[in-house]
């Protein structure tokens, strides 16, 4: 244990360097922040010379503050994807309005959207050029009701 005695700032900074070059090639966010707490520790050792064991504690408590600080930020402020249904095509059609191609018989009809045509339900049977609008999608079948 004698090898903790001689820990210096160089040491808490190569590994905040390693460990977030690791963080860089997963891309987990979890890395950067033991990163930075072994970056801190660096500094606080620099500063004020204090000995291994409270280095120790010093970086332990410090990853654990910033994985916890981490956390909450990112539960209160979830990513906000700018196009969520770049993917999914259907879920493009929620909320538009269409005309039939194909009437609603027993549930099941069609419309034409562009240059493709798409499966549609229905609760109530309507005829061919009826007005319908999307209200959900379940799988390819849009969810439709009369307008």
């Amino acid at each position: 244990m004698e090898w903790f005695a001689v820990l210096t700032p160089w040491h808490w900074l190569t590994a905040a360097v390693i460990l977030i070059v690791i963080e860089m090639m997963v891309g987990t966010f979890f890395l950067l922040w033991v990163g930075f707490a072994a970056a801190v520790t660096a500094l606080i050792q620099w500063a004020f010379g204090i000995g291994w064991q409270v280095q120790i504690v010093v970086f332990f408590l410090l990853s654990i503050a910033a994985i916890i600080a981490w956390h909450f930020y990112k539960k209160n402020n979830p990513d906000i994807e700018p196009m969520p249904n770049l993917n999914k095509r259907g879920h493009q059609f929620i909320g538009r309005t269409f005309n039939l191609s194909h009437a609603i018989v027993n549930g099941v009809g069609k419309i034409n959207v562009n240059d493709s045509t798409w499966k549609v339900e229905g609760e109530e049977d309507l005829p061919v050029g009826a007005k319908v609008k999307v209200v959900d999608i379940k799988s390819t079948i849009l969810k439709v009701e009369k307008v």
